[in-house]
């Protein structure tokens, strides 16, 4: 494989983690159970779209839609637009790692006997994403500090 073909896969596969991560954040990240007396149990999940997650979607956003700028400029890509991408993608990272651990759901419940907070899997399953989403677009960028900024060769056949 070379260079550019491995840049171009490491880009893919960080676009392809941002839109994953876009849908996880969707999901219950974070849980809080209320039991009082043993009458009555309570349960509310919030997403990620709160708090930090809120930040690392729209992050996300930016980068997938910076990251198809040289698509629709069938021109080289330069330094300066893998560097704004690999600076989103740990951002993106950076947030997502901070909303999984940081976030909370909350219930208001009078005389509540015991609230019980809890991080779901899919806080976790952002953690992995975002990682894979700063890898991605950091080994790109690394690609083109190499040198490799041509664009991907594309056979074209008639029939």
């Amino acid at each position: 494989m070379d260079r550019r073909t491995i840049r171009d896969v490491a880009a893919t596969v960080a676009a392809g983690a941002g839109v994953l991560l876009l849908a996880d954040l969707s999901l219950g990240w974070h849980e809080v159970k209320v039991a009082t007396a043993g009458i009555v149990d309570i349960s509310a999940t919030s997403s990620g779209w709160s708090g930090l997650g809120l930040v690392a979607g729209l992050l996300t956003i930016g980068m997938l839609v910076y990251m198809i700028r040289p698509l629709r400029h069938k021109g080289s890509i330069d330094i300066v637009q893998a560097a704004v991408a690999a600076v989103l993608g740990l951002a993106v990272f950076g947030f997502a790692t901070a909303a999984a651990l940081t976030g909370s759901a909350s219930i208001k419940a009078p005389e509540a006997a015991v609230e019980i907070g809890a991080t779901m899997w899919p806080a976790y399953v952002a953690i992995a994403l975002g990682a894979v989403v700063a890898g991605g677009v950091v080994t790109a960028f690394a690609l083109v500090m190499r040198g490799v900024t041509a664009p991907s060769r594309v056979i074209h056949t008639s029939g």
